[in-house]
């Protein structure tokens, strides 16, 4: 997965349009300031501040860079004690390779949303990044604690990957399962998993596994890299040619060490 589309993914529960104004009529009292003199309140920053986000994330998409750092900073300027508008800017020091200042930015986001899901997923994500694997798996079970959230199949899935790198993939099977109660359509979690199974030597999970990956996605190296080991031990012929054919075409530098190259979090 791109940078861009984890990020976009990470942000879809933040960035919530705000609450539709009280349309109540209020009088001014004697002394109080005109509305129209008024400065804006922290419901109208934190909107621009997130309309802000979302104008960066965009720039970043498109690799202009100067431009998504404006958005990101005039983000911080509008809402300094929203949570979205660092952690937004910590992934972006991180893609320009600042990452002790992006540490301290996802760090600034805790602190202002300490049980905050998508604060501590985007900084699992980071420490994932960073090899720092053990410290990564705390904050994503840290973000799944957070009874408001609402994007744990992806945060078990992350979870998955990232210990996959120790490797501990008693647990990377723990948390790819339990990503797939929250959504069974999730193709990462379905490919380790049907790895993970070929591994252990359990051919009929593993091809399970894996038939239900290639009913959802699109094949890639390591999915038919798989294919062509389950085909040879069923004894399927006609798919282990076909699975040749397309790994010849598709991907011709592939070689059979790829298929426990395990996807990082990217």
């Amino acid at each position: 997965m791109k940078k861009g589309k984890f990020f976009i993914l990470i942000l879809a529960g933040s960035l919530v349009a705000c609450s539709s104004p009280n349309k109540k009529e209020t009088t001014i009292s004697e002394g109080s300031v005109p509305s129209m003199y008024a400065l804006p309140n922290t419901k109208d920053l934190d909107k621009a501040a997130r309309l802000n986000i979302e104008l960066g994330v965009n720039y970043l998409k498109q690799d202009q860079i100067s431009r998504a750092k404006s958005k990101f900073i005039r983000a911080k300027e509008l809402a300094p004690n929203l949570s979205e508008a660092h952690y937004s800017y910590g992934f972006f020091l991180e893609r320009v390779g600042e990452n002790e200042e992006a540490e301290k930015a996802y760090q600034k986001a805790i602190s202002l949303n300490a049980k905050g899901g998508n604060e501590h997923n985007m900084y699992g994500a980071f420490l994932c990044r960073q090899h720092k694997y053990r410290k990564a798996e705390k904050e994503f079970l840290k973000a799944i604690d957070d009874p408001n959230y609402t994007l744990t199949a992806e945060t078990y899935e992350n979870a998955g990957l990232c210990v996959q790198q120790i490797p501990d993939m008693a647990k990377a099977a723990e948390y790819f399962e339990k990503a797939l109660r929250y959504d069974p359509n999730r193709t990462n979690a379905l490919l380790e998993m049907a790895i993970i199974k070929y591994q252990q030597k359990n051919i009929s999970d593993a091809k399970a596994y894996h038939t239900r990956f290639t009913q959802l996605s699109q094949p890639n190296a390591r999915s038919l890299l798989l294919g062509i080991e389950l085909a040879k031990r069923t004894g399927e012929t006609d798919k282990l040619a076909s699975y040749q054919l397309l790994l010849n075409a598709k991907f011709p530098q592939a070689k059979p060490s790829d298929l426990l190259s395990y996807k990082k979090m990217s």
